[in-house]
């Protein structure tokens, strides 16, 4: 059964309902090593949803398509039957990938947790110069 999250983007409400397992690993070997890597080589103590917009911005346009289909699969305008698709973002791309990156961070959060988790460790070590 999966879990639905309501997403606020600029004053709209979108229920997103979390992809299945076999999606977000999907979603996982597309992006992982990318926030991994981004994460640990950047000042990021916390992997949220404006360094995942940022991320969006620099994959292929056929990957950003495939995670966006996955993590929208099932999101609709609160309050109505009406399923998201890209059409509902004519004029509003920036308010699309917010969307798109809200979605990835609810269904990869665990993820994203053991990363900064590990990140704030390793930084400790090195600040006590124990590297």
């Amino acid at each position: 059964m999966s879990q639905i999250r309501a997403i606020t983007i600029n004053d709209v409400q979108y229920n997103v309902a979390q992809a299945s397992a076999v999606e977000q690993k999907k979603i996982m070997l597309h992006i992982g090593a990318k926030i991994a890597f981004n994460s640990a080589t950047t000042d990021t103590h916390v992997i949220d949803s404006t360094m995942i917009f940022g991320l969006l911005m620099s994959l292929p346009e056929s990957t950003f398509d495939e995670i966006s289909n996955v993590v929208l699969r099932k999101a609709f305008i609160a309050g109505t039957d009406t399923q998201v698709t890209l059409a509902n973002f004519q004029g509003s791309m920036t308010s699309y990938f917010k969307l798109v990156a809200e979605a990835i961070v609810f269904n990869l959060g665990d993820y994203f947790t053991w990363l900064d988790s590990e990140n704030a460790a390793r930084r400790a070590q090195v600040k006590g110069g124990k590297v």
